[in-house]
């Protein structure tokens, strides 16, 4: 009988880094917890520069959304082309995305596209939850699409690994060329816009969304041409950069306006159709990461059978109302709000006259396809909790309250040197 590999060999055999605990801090790792307050381990696990006020790390990782989306979207056409091609030639039914946190809603917005777009059965599921399932996911039929900024998140590797071994066609994208995840997969799109130096994923989000927005359009013209208009697609997928340029200065005062307004709101419910659910998981766990108020993502349906019980008038409705077929169950939504008399925010497209008028508070975006719609969005879905943050006074969005010494300790232990 064969001896089995220790854990660490194992992992390391495998690609991917084995659990243990950090070592960056060495042996003077107490103090450092100790002294977190004064300088968070956050930005030590970073390599960035500390902040103890307004602008924070988080806000210029945000507002340089629009150059790596640019950046992006003139970098990565080859590798989307080719990926799109092996799909089409392995005769692939199924595109299955993963990831944790903010990549897994990148996945849930890329699959609704797959589906709609390209007539595939897309699918999404968290990485730790893929690995644990007994599901028959028809992985020899399956792309399986692995979105990690790092390329070193741990459960996202063991995922692609076991997809890889399951027959999948394996398909990184992530922000990181040379990672770990990049030797388990079969092809890479790589997307640009360097490393966060605050602890959230922020522009990586929009970058990962794009990309597969723009597989999505690939493999809707080569599986299904007639489908939808290809090319004013991808006309509005490559004009959100320039959009956002213009109107970045006008967003960021807008955000800090109502985060004035609502920073002490008990909680925020935040409500999103097909593609746009991602949109508010996305802006939901901004909340819970940057200002620490709980938040609660759904679609229409699930709002309407449950959440009117929770509304009152210290929570806040933020309803995301992109054109498309999901529009008049969110205008139900906004409707409730004004028979409720509850606070609410509507982030709608610059050409909305209906909904706009029933919310509190409006930010705008381009009039574009509603999925689509998700890549500009995440502009606004990011910057508002952050100025939520900044305007509470006391809160360091950038470190998801690493500053504090029992929750640093806790970070070390669950987030182990590499799992991220």
């Amino acid at each position: 009988m064969a001896k089995k590999k220790p854990a660490a060999k194992k992992a390391k055999a495998e690609g991917v880094e084995p659990r243990k605990p950090w070592d960056w801090l060495g042996e003077g790792g107490e103090l450092a917890l100790e002294a977190t307050g004064e300088h968070p381990v956050m930005y030590i696990a970073l390599g960035s520069e500390p902040k103890t006020e307004h602008p924070f790390n988080l806000h210029r990782d945000i507002m340089s959304i629009p150059r790596a989306l640019r950046d992006t979207l003139g970098n990565i056409p080859g590798q989307v082309a080719r990926a799109a091609d092996r799909i089409v030639k392995k005769k692939i039914t199924r595109i299955i995305g993963t990831g944790l946190g903010t990549s897994q809603f990148v996945a849930m917005g890329a699959a609704a596209a797959f589906g709609d777009f390209a007539d595939l059965d897309g699918d999404q599921v968290d990485s730790g939850e893929f690995i644990t399932s007994r599901r028959n996911w028809n992985l020899p039929k399956s792309a399986f699409i692995v979105f990690s900024g790092s390329g070193r998140t741990i459960d996202a590797n063991r995922a692609a690994l076991k997809a890889k071994e399951g027959g999948a066609y394996v398909l990184a994208v992530t922000s990181v060329p040379h990672s770990p995840l990049t030797k388990i997969s079969d092809d890479v799109i790589v997307c640009e816009g360097g490393f966060d130096t605050g602890g959230s994923d922020t522009f990586h989000y929009a970058t990962r969304l794009a990309a597969g927005m723009l597989l999505a359009i690939e493999l809707g013209e080569r599986r299904t041409p007639k489908r939808k208009n290809f090319k004013l697609l991808r006309k509005q997928l490559n004009g959100i950069p320039g959009w956002l340029d213009e109107n970045s200065a006008m967003l960021d005062a807008r955000c800090r306006t109502i985060a004035k307004r609502y920073k002490n709101a008990r909680g925020f419910i935040t409500v999103g159709g097909g593609p746009n659910v991602a949109t508010a998981e996305e802006f939901a766990l901004k909340f819970d990461e940057m200002a620490h108020i709980p938040a609660k993502a759904m679609c229409p349906d699930r709002h309407i059978h449950g959440a009117l019980g929770l509304t009152d008038e210290r929570i806040v409705t933020a309803v995301i109302a992109a054109p498309g077929p999901s529009y008049p169950w969110l205008r139900q939504i906004a409707q409730a709000t004004v028979g409720l008399k509850t606070p609410s925010l509507g982030i709608v497209s610059e050409k909305d006259t209906d909904i706009a008028r029933m919310m509190d508070y409006v930010i705008r975006m381009p009039a574009v396809d509603e999925h689509i719609f998700t890549v500009p969005a995440t502009f606004a879905v990011q910057l508002f909790p952050y100025y939520c943050a900044v305007e509470l006074g006391d809160i360091n969005p950038d470190c998801q309250r690493s500053n504090i010494p029992k929750h640093a300790r806790v970070w070390m232990e669950l987030f182990p040197r590499g799992s991220h």
